[in-house]
Formats: C-alpha cells, sequence, structure tokens
C-alpha cells in the first residue's frame, strides 16, 4: 500500500526531530533505545569525569556539540567546562561557562543554574579570582541551604572550595569555621577524596594563623588519604607542600625527602605542571645553604615552568633569581621582579 502525502510529511519530521535530538526514530515511538544515541556517549563521558579521567572525557564530550536534547546539552557544557577546569585549561572554560548560564536561564533550571554557577567558582579559583569565587560560592552554600540544590554531597563539596578560597584570600578565621561546617556535613556520606582537599586546607589555614604543627598535622592526614584513594598527582602536591611546612619548622632533611619522593611521582604520573612546582621548591630550600647552585637550578627551573606553561613556578623562579642576584646586579635583580610581576598579572 502507497503512503500518502501526509504520512511521507510525518515521517520526515519525525526524521528530523529524531536526528536532532541523536536518536532513532523507532526510539520515539516507543522502541527500544538506540545503544549509540548521543545520550549514551554523555553518560560515558560523565562518568570518566566523576572519576576524575578529565582528559579522556573531553573528546566525547567536544563531539557532542549536537544531537542532544536542551537539558542533556547543558549537562555536556557544565560537564565540559568542569574538565577544562580539571586539566588547567580554566580561561577555555568560561565561554561554555556563559553558554551554559544562558541556556539554564532560558530553561528556568534553578538547580542546574546554582551546578553551573559551581563551576565559574572553579575557574574563577584557578585564574587567581578568590574574591570573585568566594562570591558566587557563598551563593552555592545559600542555595543549598535554601533547597535550591538537594545534594549534600554538591554542598559538602561547595563548602570545602568556599574554604580554600577564603584561606588564599588571607581569611584564616573565616576558612576554619567554613571547614567546621563542612566536617560535621561530611559524616553524612564517604566523599574521601573531598575529605582529603578538605585537611590540605585546613592545614594551609593553620599555616596561615600560625599554628605551624596543626598545620603540619593536617597536613599528613590529607596525604595518607591521597595515599589510600591512589590519586597519586594529589600524593605529589600534598607531598611538596608537606615539604614546605617542614622547612619552617626546621626539618629541612624531611623536607628533602618529601621533595625527592614527590618529584618521583610527578614524573611517573607525567604531571609536568606538579614537577615544576616541586623542582621550584627544591631550588628555593637549595638557596638556603649554596647560593651559587639554587641560582643555576632556578634558571633551569625556570625554563622547565615556561615550557609546561606552569605560571606559578615561574613567578617563584623569578622572584629567587631577584633575590639571589641583589649582592651582585640590582639591575638584573630587579628585571626578574619586573619579570615575576608581568607573569603574575
Amino acid at each position: 500500500m502507497l503512503e500518502s502525502g501526509r504520512t511521507r510529511a510525518s515521517m520526515k519530521a519525525l526524521e528530523h526531530i529524531a536526528g536532532v535530538l541523536g536518536v532513532k526514530p523507532a526510539d520515539l515511538l516507543g522502541g527500544a533505545p538506540s545503544p549509540a544515541a548521543p545520550q549514551y556517549m554523555l553518560y560515558e563521558a560523565r562518568r570518566l569525569a566523576e572519576e576524575g579521567r578529565a582528559a579522556e572525557a573531553i573528546p566525547l564530550l567536544e563531539q557532542l556539540e549536537e544531537g542532544l536534547t536542551p537539558p542533556d546539552q547543558l549537562v555536556r557544557l557544565r560537564y565540559l567546562a568542569a574538565c577544562y577546569n580539571l586539566s588547567g585549561q580554566a580561561k577555555a572554560a568560561f565561554p561554555l561557562i556563559e553558554r551554559a548560564q544562558r541556556m539554564a536561564d532560558l530553561l528556568g533550571d534553578q538547580e542546574e543554574q546554582i551546578r553551573v554557577k559551581a563551576v565559574l567558582a572553579a575557574a574563577y579559583t584557578r585564574t587567581y579570582a578568590y574574591e570573585e569565587a568566594i562570591r558566587v560560592l557563598k551563593e552555592c552554600v545559600q542555595a543549598s541551604d535554601d533547597g535550591v540544590v538537594n545534594d549534600p554531597a554538591f554542598q559538602f563539596r561547595r563548602l570545602v572550595d568556599l574554604a580554600v578560597a577564603q584561606t588564599n584570600q588571607r581569611q584564616p578565621k573565616q576558612a576554619l569555621l567554613t571547614y567546621e561546617r563542612a566536617i560535621a556535613l561530611s559524616e553524612e556520606f564517604g566523599d574521601r577524596a573531598s575529605l582529603a582537599h578538605l585537611y590540605a586546607g585546613i592545614a594551609k589555614a593553620h599555616h596561615d594563623s600560625g599554628d605551624l604543627e596543626a598545620a603540619i598535622l593536617n597536613s599528613q592526614k590529607s596525604l595518607h588519604i591521597y595515599e589510600d584513594l591512589g590519586l597519586m598527582d594529589q600524593v605529589a602536591c600534598a607531598l611538596d607542600n608537606a615539604a614546605a611546612l617542614y622547612v619552617e619548622h626546621g626539618n629541612t632533611t624531611r623536607a628533602r625527602e618529601c621533595l625527592a619522593r614527590a618529584a618521583r611521582i610527578a614524573e611517573e604520573v607525567r604531571r609536568d605542571t606538579t614537577l615544576a612546582s616541586i623542582r621550584a621548591s627544591e631550588a628555593e630550600l637549595l638557596a638556603r645553604t649554596d647560593t651559587d647552585a639554587a641560582l643555576e637550578q632556578a634558571q633551569q627551573v625556570l625554563k622547565f615552568a615556561r615550557r609546561v606553561e606552569q605560571p606559578d613556578a615561574q613567578v617563584r623562579m623569578l622572584l629567587l633569581t631577584g633575590e639571589l642576584r641583589m649582592k651582585t646586579s640590582s639591575a638584573t635583580a630587579r628585571r626578574s621582579f619586573q619579570e615575576a610581576r608581568q607573569v603574575a598579572e
């Protein structure tokens, strides 16, 4: 029997809608979903992102520019921006966040509006805009208190993020109060990775308030959790931070041991940006006993940090170079300080 014109037009419309959604027409008619539908790729990308495997999730998320429903497209943008944050590409995350914000507003999805704000706060933090991060994170925490987002894990992570930002903004008293609230909330579930971040932040807050022993104690707690979870890049970062505390405590031997182990781990997991920070710490420690050797090492670390685009290590080595050259060439020292300021900006 021949199809009528109306039937053919209906089928073409159905095929068009299915194509936009990234599914087969049978899916819209109640048939079995196609395993190749973009939604399934989105689920897989989300799983990878939630496991911290941002580098694997990004290509999948980038392929899904078309074929998703508007709500799924919003989720894709949010996860892609979050993955860019995790992979050290915060500047690339901002345009995606803006798109996600507009889409969340158009959909009237209040929960997604807050979740996108959390990604925005992370991007602010990674670009050192701590004041803006604090403002946005407070909005996220308040939204959780008001029931806009009914997710204790989300609220806990935002409290930890807020405390870290407050610590970085030199607000240790406020940070410790925020950490106390986060610890109380953490008893509701077992997010140990976030708990490790929490202890690392508490260590920094205690350090900023002058309690070095409490800082070392909480730094060790953070390190042990990262080790138990097998998060080796975080282990290397924690060892780098612990070394700085041991230096201030006067235990340079323990500091060298921490840095040596941290460097081995960073090399094994191929995290060059982490390695640049560790090498910078080694140069700073060496400067305490051997100025000439430290100056040479600082130049090597500076070259490496530039190659791997690690601005924090670059600033540290430029400042160290300036300090070490002050006695022999004040003009050269000033140039190093000026360049450090330019990189920091």
